[in-house]
């Protein structure tokens, strides 16, 4: 009988077995803890680090891109004062956008009403206009001009798509002449065949005075430029 109760009586050896047991379960957890808090800050600093990264690279990129701006404003703006500097020599009767160099034919010498061939007076100012414009464009910015676009306008007289066909017409017969024997050399012709482009803009921007539709000036034929948009190495 003493054996049968002296186990239950006797608890020393369980506690000791117990307690080590324990303490060695707290130190496991403690030390998981531990680990899961440097593994997260490790990874908090990692997370910044590449933050700070994305950031620097993307303050780069948009100072890159101002300065790109920067520099194409001022080349439109070059090309836009030699313009006005070079046609002021000339008895042309055309209108320069000071923003953007577009440059407007006024309508009355360009085509007979409803037609797309270019009248003879026309011509007589290409041959004069031409050999000016694409030397201003070319001699000093040949690498920054992308495209030369020669576009077609019409008043709101008529269909839409009637008036889309004839602008389109008339602007694509203004290309033909310039590039044609008839028409002769010019200084960078070789480039501009390649830059050239013929738009018909229908009566999609018509021209207003006080409110109303000025049709005269709505009908014409305008000569624009776009410069190239290097693009920024997003690699970088």
């Amino acid at each position: 009988m003493n054996n049968k109760y002296r186990r239950l009586l006797d608890g020393t050896n369980s506690d000791n077995d117990f307690w080590p047991t324990f303490t060695d379960l707290l130190a496991t957890i403690l030390l998981v803890v531990i680990l899961i808090m440097v593994t997260t800050t490790i990874h908090n600093d990692n997370a910044t680090k590449a933050m700070q990264n994305e950031i620097e690279q993307r303050k780069k990129k948009i100072e890159e891109q101002e300065e790109q701006i920067a520099m194409l404003t001022g080349v439109r703006q070059d090309i836009v004062n030699k313009f006005e500097a070079e046609f002021k020599k000339t008895k042309l009767d055309i209108e320069i956008d000071k923003e953007t160099g577009a440059i407007k034919f006024n309508a009355d010498l360009l085509f007979e009403t409803g037609k797309a061939e270019v009248r003879p007076e026309f011509k007589e100012q290409l041959k004069t206009f031409i050999p000016i414009y694409f030397n201003v464009l070319y001699k000093d910015n040949k690498e920054s001009i992308a495209e030369i676009v020669v576009e077609g306008h019409t008043d709101d007289v008529g269909s839409y798509m009637d008036n889309l066909d004839l602008s389109q017409r008339r602007a694509y017969n203004v290309v033909r002449y310039i590039l044609s024997d008839e028409f002769g050399d010019f200084p960078f012709k070789s480039e501009v065949v390649k830059d050239i482009t013929a738009n018909g803009r229908s009566e999609s921007q018509l021209k207003k005075k006080d409110g109303k539709v000025d049709r005269q000036k709505s009908r014409r034929v305008e000569f624009k430029f776009r410069l190239r948009n290097f693009a920024i190495d997003e690699s970088k």
